[in-house]
Formats: C-alpha cells, sequence, structure tokens
C-alpha cells in the first residue's frame, strides 16, 4: 500500500496452513486479541524459542516497513539529513569498514535490505531450529531487533505529525507497544538502546505493571 521505490518490501517466508511458522503466527495473532501483551510475547508451552524469536521478527520487519513507509515522503536528504532520534542522538552505518552517517531515508533503506538479507540466510535463519540456533542467530537477530528500535525512535521523534496525518499515529504506537514488550522478554535491547525513546518506555510498562527490563 505504501511501497516506494528504493525500499525494500519483501515478502516473509513463506507459511503455508498446517506448517509450525503458520501454527505460531496463529499464536502471535492470538496472543495480540488478548490484549494482555506481557504474556502474549512469551514462549508458547512446547514451541521452539528460536522459531518463536524469528517469526515474530519477520512480522515485525513488515510493521516497521509497512509503517516507515507510509511516511517516507516526508523523511528525505532536506527534512531528515542525518538518521537521528532527536537532537542528541544520531544513528551511522558501516560503509566499508566506516562508521557513516547517511539521511534517514538512505539510512532505512540500507538497513531494509540489510535485514531481508539476513532472512534470506538459511545458516542464520533455518527453515526449521533445533535445540540450539546457529552460531550467528543470536547475535544477528539481536542487532535486527535493536536496529528496528532506531526506526521507531525516528519516526516518533521526525514524524509524528506525518504519523498523525496519514492516520498511522494509532497503528504506529499498538506495534511499538507490542514490539518493545517482545524486545523486553528476550532482553534485545540495553539502556543505552531505549535511551531515546525512555520516557515512552517507562510509561508503557508502568502502565503494565512491570518494570522497564526482564
Amino acid at each position: 500500500m505504501f511501497a516506494k521505490k528504493g525500499q525494500t518490501m519483501r515478502p516473509k517466508k513463506k507459511s503455508e496452513k498446517g506448517t509450525l511458522r503458520y501454527n505460531i503466527q496463529q499464536l502471535v495473532e492470538a496472543g495480540i486479541k488478548s490484549g494482555d501483551l506481557i504474556n502474549a510475547v512469551k514462549v508458547p508451552k512446547g514451541q521452539n524459542e528460536y522459531e518463536w524469536m524469528s517469526v515474530n521478527c519477520f512480522d515485525f520487519f513488515e510493521t516497521v516497513q509497512l509503517i516507515y513507509s507510509s511516511v517516507s515522503d516526508f523523511c528525505n536528504e532536506t527534512t531528515c539529513p542525518i538518521m537521528n532520534a532527536g537532537p542528541s542522538i544520531e544513528y551511522l552505518w558501516i560503509v566499508d569498514k566506516k562508521a557513516t552517517s547517511l539521511p534517514a531515508q538512505k539510512y532505512c533503506d540500507e538497513l531494509f535490505s540489510w535485514i531481508a538479507n539476513a532472512f534470506d540466510n538459511e545458516k542464520v535463519f533455518p527453515q526449521e531450529f533445533g535445540e540450539k540456533p546457529p552460531k550467528k542467530f543470536i547475535d544477528i537477530i539481536t542487532k535486527i531487533y535493536k536496529r528496528m528500535f532506531r526506526v521507531y525512535a525516528h519516526m516518533f521523534y521526525s514524524h509524528m505529525e506525518h504519523l498523525k496525518e496519514v492516520k498511522m499515529d494509532d497503528i504506529a504506537l499498538q506495534s511499538f507497544k507490542h514490539f518493545f514488550f517482545f524486545c523486553r522478554e528476550f532482553n534485545f535491547l540495553s539502556k543505552d538502546d531505549i535511551a531515546p525513546l525512555e520516557s515512552m518506555v517507562q510509561d508503557l510498562c508502568s502502565q503494565a505493571g512491570v518494570s522497564v527490563f526482564s
């Protein structure tokens, strides 16, 4: 609906009815509909923890791309010459092993392509997970969650009015709530990671009656 030239909008890995991933996605949807996100993000009984992390990661990725694409016309080299979250935090992208400042839209395009390529790598995201994950799985999936958080942080600082204009603000806030509680459950984010949205995160946790870190 909001896809734009230059953005990566790949579909999630195919989940046919009756497959393990299809069943997990049904559990995810049921948990969200229950309204109890603190428990909805926990690994369901009998499910593989790493499969749960990855299927949710695919879904969060699609969601953050959709939300960002709804405001990407407002995010260009003039309006957003750097990828930031407020005046004091800038996110850099590694180019030729060097941390490089990029316009926010370019940063997001690079990030989305990097994530999509990671998902396509079956040495990191296999079709089925065993008792132990692939060697680089935890490192890569943690980086994915951390960097998706940056996209939310940029949007909330620089494009909240635009989200309201395209009537995506409620969707963005609700999806972030689910995203954050999932990250909290698996300790994907550090104190430094959440710093740009610390007050928002504290409010979410206060409303849910939980601490910021599990």
